[in-house]
């Protein structure tokens, strides 16, 4: 029976994980839906914010071409991991994407400046030698809130302003599928306007009742926050879908495990049963022993 002992042993010990593993999944599975519905309604406010900016003139933008002197910017390259376990190499994929991006910078002769989001985006990071200018975490919640993207926004801006960069390029993990993610890299600055002729074709035009120059920058100004958040909720949403589908696997498993065990406690037991019958009749001498 000591076989037997061990197998109920361990049938005891998932019985106890058990619990621990479900929650975990259905938190998981909060999260994500969570952070799609959120991701789904930012997106429709940035369109909509980019498709305002193609009614506004570009005086702005080529004022700001002219004063950006001799000096060429570089490129902001921001790293979004988790802060959290149990997601499998969900960030040694953002690492090597950003690899690649900083060498094809590089290549550019662009100068770079890394941002790393994510605890756990250290050790990766370290184990290919590369130095972020700013690490911190990604979100103090399960899901990243609005204040998070325009803290964020704020720095950036700063930077722009400051000469220091003109392009940032978001490294991000994004679900795909619900059982599948890939690794990319996406645009932030400068923005993608919405199509003008598309836009100044619709009737009637907007009434502008102030200084279309600084109604554009701060339209831009929303616009970068808002696109910020949605990539923010869409990483965050792929996070929280490789940890469920990882305890997903992990739950599928541990059931055919229980049901090993089970089955070898079962034979344990008839085979003990039967040892015990004949030694029962051995002893009654009906057969030799």
């Amino acid at each position: 029976m000591a076989g037997s002992g061990r197998a109920e042993e361990r049938l005891e010990n998932i019985e106890s994980v058990e619990p621990i593993l479900s929650a975990l999944r259905s938190v998981s599975q909060a999260g994500m839906q969570a952070a799609r519905r959120r991701a789904e309604g930012a997106e429709r406010y940035g369109r909509d914010l980019l498709a305002l900016a193609g009614w506004l003139p570009e005086q702005d933008r080529k004022r700001a071409d002219e004063e950006e002197g001799e000096v060429r910017p570089g490129t902001l390259l921001i790293a979004l991991g988790s802060d959290r376990g149990l997601c499998g190499p969900f960030n040694q994929h953002v690492v090597e994407a950003l690899a690649d991006q900083l060498a094809d910078v590089k290549e550019e002769g662009r100068s770079a400046e890394i941002w790393a989001l994510g605890l756990r985006l250290r050790y990766p990071l370290a184990e290919l030698g590369i130095r972020p200018e700013r690490g911190e975490r990604f979100t103090e919640g399960s899901v990243p809130n609005f204040e998070r993207a325009y803290q964020l926004a704020e720095g950036i801006q700063a930077g722009v302003r400051q000469g220091w960069y003109d392009r940032v390029l978001l490294i991000l993990n994004r679900q795909l599928r619900a059982d599948r993610t890939r690794t990319g890299v996406e645009q932030l600055l400068p923005l993608e306007l919405e199509e003008e002729g598309m836009v100044r074709d619709s009737w009637p035009p907007p009434i502008l009742e102030t200084d279309p120059a600084g109604l554009r920058d701060r339209i831009r100004r929303q616009a970068l926050e808002v696109n910020l958040y949605r990539y923010l909720l869409r990483s965050s949403a792929a996070e929280h879908a490789a940890r469920f589908y990882l305890l997903e696997d992990a739950a599928q498993n541990m059931d055919r495990l229980t049901e090993e065990l089970e089955m070898e406690v079962q034979l344990a037991r008839q085979q003990a049963i039967t040892t015990e019958m004949m030694d029962l009749i051995a002893a009654a001498g009906l057969i030799k022993s």
